[in-house]
């Protein structure tokens, strides 16, 4: 077995493409290597801002051989009545390569067959290399790629050295007129020179680069640069708790160093996020906060230099960093004289969406929108929202887009929210107000948290209803994985937002008055609500769907409470029985409650009519017991449902029915001559299945495995 030493060496690649390249440059790999029939130990990838590396232990030195079947024509085309071979049975062994006398037949499906076996033996693997090695380098993809000279390979910056070593064998490959070697470069600054190595050694190879300044390998590289970082936290009295800050810095640098650098504390009268966003997003520093979690006017940078070389950088970060805060410091002084309240009129000049108005027509939605919300959670009696909740959770809307009007936003887009919480209560704004213009953009990403303040859960989904109405009925939905205006993530936090606050909300109504608001105010023919609601309900119950199976339910659980009569409208209730139904699955009563349910779905589907039960009609023992079972258990049964004790209903169902059911197909034939009785006994069956299918679950979509 031979090891694999590849190493793409390339100019600077940008921190945040480095890992996911090398993501993709692993699984690639593993697909070429199993089609070429190449097996191998393990795979390793690691790289610098300078070179995507790659290590494979134990290849082969050749492909597996392998004894290849094809099949022919059929023994009666290939064989004629004497059993010698016809036209077409010697035109098939030609065809293949083989002698005709070494045809064989087999039996299949079919019929009999001719068949051809062939021994494949397999290539050296050193030959497979240089193909393999260049379909990767040109399939591995990057958000942003180059291209030069004037062939069409892309990658993310232009490839300067291909270092690919098979065991002590250079690979014989090529790329836009770069040979590969046993040549690879030190630290462009710390060594400069020109590394050989005679053989794909990992560790060899590993050493021989720390020796000129490069730690190659990730991992360490991000070992060193957060012990460096906790160092010098320390000295301050501060801890470490940037981990993903320093995943990408660690990707910055070829040969960490951290240092202390400092800013006039003059501009700590900056709020703190403020001062932090423009160390992170702007300039990938460590901010330096105290125990309590105050800033000092302290912050870490890492370099890409050793300690003999500290000073020139840290002059040089004090000076970037203090033109950002003399910026910031400009415009938290100048945004203040104006209060949010007088730029909601010149949200006019800002555009939202052609043919969907500006902000300030937005903010007329938002802010009916989170009035009829509100009212929705008093009429469902909501325990943490009143009446007297009401104004400020239209306040709150009608404030919470007017920061992107102001300069610090402009400057640090990614503060919208939170600096208008900041202004507004700078404005004297109530409390509850200014908290939820900073939470109505809660959750932001997947792992985001929800609004804590009810009123920012209002607002939130407001802003977000209005954002997706607003999308579908300009045609603008998500399609594949193109989804420009993040819809899947709104529909995403509008289901956590319901679900976490225990919001009782019926989707097509919410619907039905956003669209009523979007079309009112723009007075806009290009839709109807009648086709647009179920348009948007179906992309609802995909997010639905698709969340709840990331969180681990099963598909089958998620699609029966899905088809239940109540649906999903009432999302939160839908949750609740997803939760208790996966919940009952792990009971030992579940096959016999799933029985049930499924039998008597299966049977009813044949009812015609929507008519009711006759007792006249119901003669037989078991029908009659199974019909006073019913009549006397269903009021009990339909009160749990009512107040959502959902187990409890599923337990006494199952308790009730799951005998006499089974008795009654035991004994009674329901698909007699008599059209009336037949049609009595499916309707009876109907709504025993109807009392649980139709509020609960639909059991029918479950399936059973032997272990249930």
């Amino acid at each position: 077995m031979t090891d694999l030493l590849f190493e793409i060496g390339t100019e600077e690649i940008p921190a945040g493409y480095i890992t996911p390249a090398l993501n993709q440059i692993k699984t690639l790999f593993g697909e070429r290597f199993k089609y070429f029939r190449l097996t191998f130990q393990s795979i390793y990838c690691t790289g610098t801002p300078r070179r995507l590396v790659v290590f494979i232990k134990g290849l082969p030195e050749e492909q597996e051989s392998v004894t290849e079947e094809i099949q022919g024509p059929s023994v009666a085309i290939a064989f004629d009545k004497a059993g010698n071979l016809t036209k077409a049975g010697l035109g098939f062994a030609k065809s293949q390569g083989i002698e005709s006398n070494t045809l064989q037949t087999k039996k299949t499906a079919k019929g009999e067959y001719c068949i051809a076996i062939k021994q494949i033996t397999g290539e050296k693997t050193l030959h497979l290399l240089p193909g393999i090695l260049e379909e990767i380098i040109q399939k591995t993809s990057f958000p942003k790629s180059m291209k030069w000279k004037t062939n069409n390979l892309f990658f993310a910056r232009p490839i300067r050295s291909l270092l690919a070593l098979f065991g002590n064998k250079v690979v014989p490959l090529e790329i836009n007129g770069i040979k590969a070697g046993n040549v690879f470069s030190g630290h462009p600054f710390l060594s400069g020179k020109k590394i050989e190595i005679q053989v794909a050694d990992w560790e060899q190879y590993k050493q021989l680069l720390k020796q000129e300044k490069v730690i190659v390998d990730i991992p360490e590289r991000r070992n060193i640069l957060k012990e460096k970082i906790t160092k010098l936290m320390k000295q301050h009295g501060a801890t470490f708790d940037d981990e993903s800050l320093l995943d990408e810095v660690a990707n910055l640098v070829e040969y960490p160093n951290a240092v202390t650098c400092s800013f006039d504390d003059k501009f700590l009268d900056i709020p703190d996020i403020v001062i932090e966003t423009a160390m992170k997003e702007h300039q990938r520093y460590f901010p330096v906060k105290k125990a309590d979690g105050k800033l000092i006017n302290k912050f870490i940078v890492a370099l890409n230099r050793d300690e003999p070389n500290e000073n020139y950088p840290i002059q040089g970060n004090e000076r970037v960093l203090k033109a950002r805060l003399y910026d910031a410091r400009f415009f938290w002084k100048e945004d203040r004289k104006i209060p949010l309240e007088k730029r909601v009129e010149d949200l006019k000049q800002l555009v939202f969406l052609e043919k969907l108005g500006n902000y300030y027509e937005r903010t007329g939605r938002i802010v009916a929108l989170t009035d009829y919300l509100s009212k929705q959670l008093i009429r469902f009696n909501h325990p943490d929202f009143s009446i007297a909740d009401i104004d400020a959770a239209k306040r709150a809307a009608l404030l919470c887009k007017t920061d992107l009007l102001t300069q610090m936003v402009g400057e640090f887009p990614s503060l919208q929210g939170i600096m208008g919480r900041e202004y507004a209560a700078w404005d004297g704004e109530e409390p509850a107000v200014a908290l939820a213009i900073e939470e109505h953009y809660l959750p932001r990403f997947a792992a985001d948290k929800i609004p804590s303040s009810i009123i920012g859960a209002i607002v939130g989904l407001a802003d977000k209803f209005d954002t997706i109405s607003g999308c579908f009925a300009l045609g603008l939905h998500p399609t594949g994985s193109q989804d420009p205006y993040s819809l899947r993530r709104h529909a995403y936090g509008i289901i956590r937002i319901i679900e976490e606050h225990g919001f009782t909300l019926m989707l097509e109504e919410v619907l039905g008055q956003s669209l009523s608001i979007l079309m009112s105010q723009t007075q806009s023919s290009l839709f109807t609500s009648d086709k647009l609601i179920p348009e948007i309900k179906n992309f609802f119950r995909e997010r639905l769907f698709h969340t709840n199976i990331e969180k681990g339910c099963s598909h089958d659980l998620v699609n029966a409470v899905l088809n239940a009569g109540a649906g999903f409208d009432d999302m939160y209730d839908f949750l609740q029985r997803l939760k208790d139904v996966s919940m009952l699955s792990k009971e030992k009563y579940w096959p016999d409650l799933v029985s049930v349910v499924e039998r008597t779905f299966n049977i009813s589907k044949k009812v015609k009519g929507e008519g009711m039960v006759s007792t006249n009609l119901l003669n037989e023992k078991e029908e009659l017991q199974l019909w006073e079972i019913y009549t006397a258990n269903e009021a009990k049964i339909r009160t749990m449902i009512q107040d959502k004790k959902y187990v409890e209903a599923s337990f006494t169902y199952n308790e009730v029915f799951a005998e006499p059911v089974h008795a009654f197909f035991e004994k009674v034939f329901v698909n007699v001559e008599d059209m009336e009785i037949r049609n009595n006994r499916l309707l009876l069956l109907r709504e025993i299945n109807q009392l649980y299918s139709e509020k609960i679950a639909d059991l029918s979509q479950i399936i059973m495995t032997e272990k249930d």
